[in-house]
């Protein structure tokens, strides 16, 4: 039995600790930029060895990111986490190679998102599908995050109907100013979506706003991975640093932030771990391995 006095070794209670009712983790996702890796294109040797040490212990542990396939398919080679894995910032879910539950905006919703972007300067938009994206514009001030994507636009989209019948995930702004992402966020207020903001390290300087159909989240998508594996949201452990990490967090029986996360995200958070330039998902890991191990003479 865990004894829910202890704080696992690494970690320090979060806002909702008072909450928390520790339970051995089955299966463990993570987000990918700020949490998985920092500047660096891959995971540093620490995480990958923790990764590995949870797997080894029959932990299953899956990545969920605002990115594409193609866009963690090296993270992927490197760690080997055999999932469930949620990509498009929660509108696809992937098991064993397989798509297990998806999400798709309309292309109604696609062409108000190109209004919006075409309206500003400042503000550019990426639109996703299953593998590839499509841009508002070719701005190259998103080259960055273009190679942290690993892949170029497919086109310059003018209307939606131009994708055809393909699936459209997800939509994703960029805003390279302050002023921008204030403006973009009237823009979208109201907005029947569901929308999630975050930043990489690897790309400094830029927001990214995350637009899903409603109910695509993090969030649902995790309590769909749970579902699949057949383990209780009691045994799911979530770890990230943004807001668009927010609803796996609110549904993960064990919520981590990252030690550099902002305090709402840390107030949303039954424990914290160190920041992501000090390994802090390793110590998450370690911590999380620590929980399934029986206490001395239980």
């Amino acid at each position: 039995m865990i004894d829910a006095g202890v704080v696992p070794p690494g970690v320090v209670p979060g806002g909702r600790f008072d909450d928390w009712r520790p339970a051995a983790p089955r299966y463990i996702v993570c987000d990918v930029d700020g949490t998985l890796i920092g500047p660096e294109e891959l995971a540093t040797a620490g995480v990958v060895a923790a990764i590995r040490r949870v797997m080894a212990a029959g932990v299953r542990v899956g990545y969920a990111t605002g990115r594409m396939r193609d866009g963690v398919a090296p993270l992927q080679q490197q760690l080997g986490a055999d999932g469930p894995h949620i990509l498009h910032n929660g509108a696809e879910v992937r098991a064993d190679g397989t798509t297990i539950a998806a999400w798709s905006l309309t292309h109604d919703q696609v062409d108000h998102l190109l209004t919006i972007a075409h309206a500003h300067t400042d503000v550019y938009l990426e639109i996703y599908g299953t593998s590839g994206f499509h841009v508002s514009d070719w701005d190259e001030r998103a080259r960055v995050h273009w190679e942290l994507l690993r892949a170029e636009p497919l086109s310059v989209l003018e209307r939606a109907s131009d994708l055809g019948d393909g699936p459209v995930p997800k939509a994703t702004f960029t805003t390279f100013t302050d002023t921008a992402r204030t403006w973009l966020d009237d823009q979208l207020a109201g907005l029947e979506a569901e929308l999630g903001t975050a930043g990489s390290p690897r790309a400094p300087g830029l927001s990214f706003t995350n637009v899903n159909q409603p109910g695509a989240t993090k969030g649902a998508a995790v309590r769909r991975a749970a579902h699949h594996l057949g383990v209780p949201l009691s045994a799911v452990a979530a770890i990230g640093d943004a807001s668009n990490d927010r609803s796996m967090l609110a549904v993960a029986g064990t919520a981590i932030a990252m030690g550099q996360a902002p305090p709402e995200i840390h107030d949303a958070a039954h424990l914290v771990t160190a920041s992501v330039d000090d390994d802090g998902l390793a110590v998450a890991l370690d911590a999380l391995v620590a929980l399934a191990q029986p206490l001395p003479g239980s």
